[in-house]
């Protein structure tokens, strides 16, 4: 493990993820048979301590300005993904969140959410993905990257939302949600993208069945919601108006990334054990071969991501986030690529409900699908030509600071601190 950052503190917590990672991988079979929500798994990580480490230290945690999106937290959600996925992509999407609130929030929004969190254990979801099955919306200044059509509507003291979002991933079993969608007065969401806080229960809310019924990841409630009439008080407003694309420094990319290195090194493990307990297995040079060239990827892919946190570290954000965009394809084609040579490898033994592999295999897959790899690739290969690096060049495009609109700018006037 590379010390990037490396703090007592958090030596001591990827110890701990380390030992939970046992306890987890006992578990996963169960996990991923019942669906839902691993409870058990996230009642240990609070106990452990690990949310913590996502928050800030002038907030309750472990973390320093980078909390979120350190080394540390990435290595966490690399270790949980390796025994369980859905653990993995779950602690992932929550350290994501509490990123954002930390770089987008208010002090007033920062000490609240925080609080709850490290207080009482309660979880946090990123809700933006919206699924339009035989449409595709798409304008020049937005390129296809991103987009919103969930419906926002201004009313006395905020806003009052409407639509639906396709996933929702841990949203079910969380407290907070982060909603997104674009201001009112634009639909270009370099200019207006925009995140709320939504607090739950809440009538207005209502999650989709059916997510258990998905092949991997099944215990993440990665499903979709509906959501009519929502109020959302300006005090549940984070941000101005363009913020996430025009100066967060932080892509979620790379700890995306780290979840599918973490599956790949799983399905390595129990490759590794089982031709160390078979020496015929061992006398076969294809398999050799293969196993090393198992190892190496993996290596490789470890040390790109080990590179793209480096350039994170020192703050050099664009060329951070295009080293983290050809991790996460590394990481991709590394977790298929283990999967496969797992089955050539172990042969039918790979096969079996209680072998890990399958499971490992099927979270690895469903994982990789969070972005097109076309997309992706489309954004390195046109940083790669014209050389320019700009952290958000996934989710859009640079604008100058003449061109940013405050809410102010678009006829809002408030209190945020005020409900």
């Amino acid at each position: 493990m590379y010390p990037f950052k490396l703090s007592p503190q958090d030596a001591e917590m990827i110890e701990k993820a380390k030992a939970l990672k046992e306890v987890f991988a006992s578990r996963a079979r169960k996990v991923d048979e019942e669906g839902g929500w691993p409870h058990d798994n996230w009642k240990d990580i609070v106990e452990s301590g690990l949310l913590k480490l996502g928050i800030p230290k002038e907030y309750g945690g472990y973390g320093e300005e980078d909390a979120g999106f350190s080394h540390a937290c990435h290595e966490v959600v690399e270790v949980f993904a390796s025994a369980c996925g859905s653990t993995g992509w779950i602690i992932q999407n929550q350290y994501h969140c509490h990123g954002l609130v930390a770089a987008l929030g208010t002090e007033e929004q920062k000490r609240r959410i925080f609080s709850d969190i490290v207080t009482n254990g309660v979880g946090i979801a990123s809700v933006g993905s919206e699924v339009a099955p035989g449409r595709n919306t798409s304008t020049p200044h937005k390129d296809g990257k991103i987009t919103f059509t969930s419906d926002i509507t201004p009313t006395d003291g905020g806003f009052l939302v409407n639509g639906f979002k396709g996933f929702t991933s841990g949203g079910g079993a969380a407290k907070y949600l982060l909603w997104w969608g674009v201001v009112p007065g634009t639909d270009d969401p370099d200019v207006g993208v925009c995140v709320f806080l939504i607090e739950l229960p809440h009538a207005g809310v209502e999650f989709v069945p059916g997510w258990d019924e998905a092949i991997g990841i099944r215990s993440s409630l990665s499903g979709g919601a509906k959501f009519k009439d929502v109020f959302i008080p300006w005090k549940n407003v984070l941000g101005e108006p363009g913020d996430f694309n025009q100066i967060h420094p932080y892509t979620f990319e790379l700890a995306y990334a780290s979840h599918s290195l973490g599956s790949a090194q799983g399905i390595y493990e129990e490759v590794r054990q089982s031709v160390a307990a078979r020496q015929f297995l061992q006398d076969d040079a294809t398999n050799m071969y293969s196993l090393g060239e198992m190892a190496s990827a993996i290596a490789a892919t470890r040390s790109q991501l080990w590179y793209a946190q480096y350039l994170y570290d020192q703050k050099m954000w664009g060329e951070a986030s295009h080293a983290t965009l050809m991790g996460l394809h590394m990481a991709k084609t590394t977790a298929i690529m283990c999967a496969n040579k797992a089955a050539e490898i172990v042969g039918t033994r790979a096969v079996f409900h209680w072998s890990p592999i399958p499971r490992l295999a099927r979270d690895a897959r469903v994982a990789t699908l969070h972005t097109r790899e076309s997309l992706i690739m489309k954004v390195v290969a046109k940083t790669e030509v014209t050389q320019e690096y700009f952290p958000k060049a996934k989710y859009g495009r640079r604008i100058p600071a003449s061109e940013r609109k405050t809410w102010a700018d678009f006829g809002f006037k408030f209190e945020r601190d005020v409900a």
